[in-house]
């Protein structure tokens, strides 16, 4: 694991210096291109210098004659910045790729390959011992930073210059660890000494020369170092955190002084998280403060009118929050405690930065994110107490939110609300009720977990929507929704409960009148949501989807699930839950018309009516053993089509006289393919004249309609 990390540490920070590398020479090349064009702006126009004032006062813009600042100038600017991305410049650049900067480095491995290759063949006629081989490795090192050091000063060898420098401590760096885990020449206290001093400098090197490649090395070595002593010697944990501590206060004064390199701040920090996780097993709680307030007080006096800063602080605290769990796994009123004083500490900063609207959000934020561990830490063991909280302080953060009109309060109301509700997933009893004949109906756990969960969604939805801000309406809107959601979840778990309690030994009793509740629960939430969806919020699109996804799977299921009822014994004809169940559809299939410019949940409404008139008469044969009573069904279809058909005709309503068409034309397809073949010669008889009349008077009906 830790070779892992290793691994990808250097293989990122060498893309890092090589995308540095990559940007530092383009600017280079445009600044020299820049400065060569205006050197010989000035030697070769001398009547420059006679068309400019002679003045020892500054001169201003308006000093300057037109035909200098809008021909010449121009001209030369334009000349140098094409001189810079012109094809011979990019052909350049491409070969400097190679030439000046890979295979420098390429070379400077090679060269290491071959010495070593090289000891290897003189050593059997020169004897190395382990203290020659280590001065020898301390001198290389230091050849090479001379040399690194001294070709530095020349502009065009300042790549080049940087590969010695990084070789030069790599290789100092390994002598030092040979030294003491191969000759065990030094002990810890000499290895640590030895690994900080090369590590200040190659830290100084990097600020003082600039250079991308000094402050890669730096990192690699400031993890290596630990890691190694980690593997060689019996080091306490908090010893090996104080040097990660180290290694992040190197980091921020690097960047203090290198404001554009910033960003090695934030993979500095995820670096020493991984490497506590993997090296550090009991931490002394000052440690992971220690290093929190490193970066609290870099953000604050340093880096304080930096708006992109702003991820490094959540990261801070999520790193502060993953040490706590590393240290305090078993108790976890210790992090809550530490989150309490770290959410006291933001909650100071933010009203000493309310003049900085910026900052004081950023803060503002944090403390709210420590107090939500706080609750979530110290109630781990109580998710009851977890819900009620929650959801009063979204109640309060909905008050301050819509009195002060800010909006990211507002935003927190919905993440706490909904951290709420789902604190109640875990609470026995809430889902799943372990002795069904113990239940209690109403009066239960789940109505004191749901209780709070509504009432802070309606609380919240009442102080949000008295704002005139739409920001704040859509956020109201949401918590209608949630309440409205959350009272339809809680009144199925608590039917279904109190049916199956019912019909305790009933089974199939129960599990039918379960599914017809749910249907109508279902066909309730959807007309609920339609509702809703009038409302012109952000919400509206999401509300659409959800409506119509409910109204698809309510019809399906309650299709599906009330084909015969259950048990037959129990069947009172139209006077029963599966018919409630179907009306309560045909009203939702009716409400959506009302919302929709199409036709379709007319017709559906009408196709709800014609299965339910079928079942109906089904179970009507079925309870009473009607003899032959399949006609009846053909006679339940023809009076129901006719029925609609006359109520189109009557009324003018186009969609009824076709869906009664309809329903005339699956009739007489049944009478004449099934009946007349199925059943004895007088119920024939009786499913005929029924037809027939029905289709007269509905003949004689729509004739007298249409001559008026």
């Amino acid at each position: 694991m830790t070779a892992v990390v290793i691994v990808l540490m250097i293989i990122w920070l060498c893309i890092l210096q090589r995308n540095l590398s990559d940007l530092s020479d383009s600017i280079k090349e445009l600044k020299s291109a820049l400065l060569k064009s205006n050197a010989d702006e000035q030697e070769g126009t001398p009547e420059l210098s006679e068309k400019l004032p002679q003045s020892d006062e500054p001169l201003s813009i308006s000093d300057i004659p037109d035909d200098v600042v809008f021909n010449k100038k121009i001209d030369k600017i334009q000349q140098a910045a094409e001189s810079v991305i012109k094809p011979e410049t990019c052909k350049k650049s491409f070969e400097n790729l190679f030439l000046g900067n890979i295979f420098n480095k390429i070379g400077a491995l090679a060269i290491l390959v071959g010495l070593i290759i090289l000891i290897k063949i003189v050593s059997p006629f020169i004897v190395f011992t382990p203290q020659l081989k280590i001065i020898l490795g301390y001198l290389a090192g230091l050849g090479l930073i001379a040399g690194g050091l001294k070709l530095h000063s020349k502009e065009n060898m300042q790549n080049y210059a940087e590969v010695l420098l990084g070789t030069g401590f790599g290789a100092m760096f390994i002598s030092t660890y040979c030294a003491s885990a191969l000759f065990k020449f030094f002990n810890f206290t000499h290895t640590i000494i030895i690994a900080t001093l090369l590590l200040l400098a190659a830290f100084y090197l990097a600020d003082k020369l600039k250079t991308i490649s000094m402050l890669v090395i730096s990192l690699v070595a400031s993890y290596l170092t630990p890691i190694f002593l980690n593997s060689e010697f019996d080091v306490p944990s908090n010893f090996l955190f104080g040097y990660l501590i180290f290694i992040n206060i190197l980091s921020l004064a690097y960047t203090c002084r290198n404001k554009s390199r910033e960003i090695v701040n934030t993979v500095n920090l995820c670096i020493t998280l991984a490497a506590a996780l993997i090296l550090c097993y009991d931490i002394n709680l000052v440690l992971p403060l220690i290093l929190w307030a490193l970066y609290l007080i870099y953000d604050l006096f340093i880096s304080a009118d930096k708006s992109d800063n702003k991820a490094l602080n959540y990261i801070n605290l999520a790193v502060l929050t993953c040490l706590l769990l590393k240290t305090f796994t078993h108790d976890f009123r210790i992090i809550g405690y530490t989150e309490l004083a770290v959410a006291f500490v933001y909650s100071i900063i933010t009203y000493l930065k309310k003049s900085a609207p910026e900052t004081f959000k950023n803060y503002l934020n944090l403390s709210l994110a420590a107090a939500f561990l706080m609750v979530f830490f110290i109630c781990d063991e109580s998710p009851t107490t977890k819900c009620y909280v929650w959801a009063v302080e979204s109640v309060v953060l909905a008050y301050y939110a819509y009195r002060y009109k800010m909006q990211n309060i507002a935003k927190w109301t919905v993440l706490i609300w909904a951290a709420a509700a789902f604190s109640i997933i875990p609470v026995d009893g809430v889902f799943a009720i372990k002795s069904i004949k113990n239940f209690t109906p109403v009066w239960n756990v789940r109505l004191l977990m749901f209780m709070p969960v509504i009432l802070s969604s309606a609380a919240s939805y009442y102080l949000l929507s008295k704002s005139d801000d739409k920001k704040f309406i859509n956020l109201a809107e949401s918590f209608k929704f949630a309440c409205i959601t959350s009272i339809y979840f809680y009144m199925g778990l608590e039917l279904n409960n109190i049916i199956t309690q019912r019909f305790v030994g009933e089974n199939t009793s129960a599990h039918f009148i379960n599914n017809m509740t749910n249907a109508i629960l279902g066909f309730a939430y959807t007309i609920s949501l339609k509702r809703l969806n009038t409302i012109d919020s952000d919400l509206k699109p999401f509300v659409s989807i959800l409506a119509a996804i409910a109204g698809i799977f309510s019809a399906l299921f309650l299709i599906f699930t009330g084909v015969h009822y259950s048990p037959i014994k129990a069947f009172i004809p139209v006077i029963n839950i599966r018919a409630a169940a179907f009306l309560l559809g045909i009203a939702a299939c009716i409400v959506y018309n009302k919302f929709s410019e199409k036709d379709f949940y007319k017709y559906l409404a009408m196709i709800f009516g014609f299965i339910l008139v079928h079942y109906e008469i089904v179970d009507v044969i079925s309870k009473y053993s009607i003899t032959d009573g399949e006609y009846l069904i053909s006679v339940a279809w023809i009076l129901y089509s006719g029925i609609i058909t006359t109520i189109g005709i009557l009324k003018n309503k186009s969609w009824l006289k076709i869906c009664g068409i309809g329903f005339c034309i699956l009739s007489i397809i049944r009478i004449f393919i099934y009946d007349l073949a199925n059943i004895d010669i007088l119920y024939k008889f009786i499913a005929i004249i029924t037809l027939g009349i029905i289709l007269m008077i509905l003949s004689y009906l729509y004739n007298k309609k249409s001559s008026k």
